[in-house]
């Protein structure tokens, strides 16, 4: 009878982490949240930011999307929904709204990732730009209900042209720091 002290070893069982290994996944999974919460904090704080309120939403969205394409488990949908609530409060805008664009976005990152993974950079900012233009006008109709009367489109065909704008300077940065935590997760 062979001792309990003494069990075999299988190798199809993972080892188990330490605290810091844990801590350390459980820090790389969350720094694309934590990057949406500080810009949001950053660009809704009355610091004197020239145009932060129009670079808050394309960059929240840019990020959301991103990350939901190359890296889904650094922005699951329950981050992406607190993201919009916490937009939502620190913005005044009718709770749930931008909660329900980005996980409009998220959604649609998230169906066409396969594809988009393995397409170049100019078809991934062409799905980007539909994605922002419709955000834009999805957030503009919204208003527009809210208010019971028309607004004027300008604002958010601004929005989304800085949406699809600001994607290719979000989209370097974080691939630099998606290239970072895949060198970290290497053995």
């Amino acid at each position: 009878m062979p001792s309990p002290r003494h069990t075999s070893w299988d190798p199809d069982t993972e080892p188990q982490l330490t605290l810091r290994q844990r801590l350390d996944r459980a820090a790389r999974h969350l720094l694309p949240t934590v990057f949406a919460i500080l810009a949001i904090i950053i660009f809704s704080a009355p610091v004197g930011l020239p145009g932060a309120a129009e670079l808050l939403p394309a960059i929240v969205l840019s990020t959301v999307f991103f990350w939901s394409v190359w890296r889904p488990s650094g922005m699951p949908p329950l981050n992406v929904f607190v993201l919009g609530l916490f937009m939502d409060l620190v913005g005044f805008t009718p709770l749930g709204v931008s909660a329900f664009i980005l996980l409009l976005a998220h959604g649609t990152a998230s169906y066409a990732r396969f594809g988009l993974m393995r397409s170049n950079f100019l078809v991934v900012w062409c799905v980007f730009g539909l994605v922002g233009a419709g955000a834009a006008a999805l957030q503009w109709t919204l208003a527009c209900v809210f208010r019971l009367h028309s607004l004027d489109p300008a604002p958010a065909f601004f929005e989304a042209l800085l949406c699809i704008g600001i994607y290719p300077l979000l989209s370097a940065t974080s691939s630099w720091f998606l290239r970072f935590l895949d060198e970290k997760d290497t053995p």
